[in-house]
């Protein structure tokens, strides 16, 4: 049996009328404080990533920035459950996420979890960067004790395989 329940907003001249805006504001500056800061000038196009992580691997990958060079990488390929048209399904067979290889050991605890994330991509100098939000995985520990992981600059050819 489901059960339904009217929430009304407060009313301006009750205690909880008057600070419904400050808690909008701390609401919003909570948002704002927990995405990544990156300057909107180095990309054009955010993409929101979600998925149940199935499958890592590790590859080589050319990271772009003050010096453009091969590095080691573990490329992540998450599925989704959701009713799939076919260019969809084609899309879950490249990766979703790609980081540094030194979080090898540290994504293959997280293979079997639900994670949601952000690839920045600029495509004037085709390069992409990703975003992984960590904050619902315990087991996963970042050095400064950050609970968001995100890569360098990837040269977008990182995405095919």
């Amino acid at each position: 049996m489901a059960v339904s329940r009217t929430v009304r907003a407060p009313r301006r001249g009750t205690l909880a009328g008057r600070f419904a805006p400050v808690r909008l504001f701390i609401y919003c500056w909570a948002i704002t404080m927990n995405s990544p800061s990156l300057p909107a000038s180095e990309y054009d196009t955010v993409e929101l990533r979600t998925g149940r992580l199935h499958k890592i691997r590790r590859s080589e990958a050319r990271t772009l920035g003050e010096e453009d060079r091969m590095v080691p990488v573990v490329k992540c390929y998450c599925r989704s459950h959701d009713v799939l048209t076919a260019a969809d399904a084609e899309q879950q067979r490249r990766p979703t996420f790609v980081f540094p290889i030194v979080f090898f050991a540290n994504l293959v605890g997280l293979i079997g979890r639900e994670l949601e994330g952000r690839i920045y991509s600029d495509s004037t100098r085709r390069r992409v960067m990703f975003y992984l939000d960590l904050k619902e995985h315990a087991g996963f520990q970042l050095e400064e004790g950050d609970r968001d992981l995100h890569s360098p600059w990837y040269d977008d050819s990182v995405l095919k395989e």
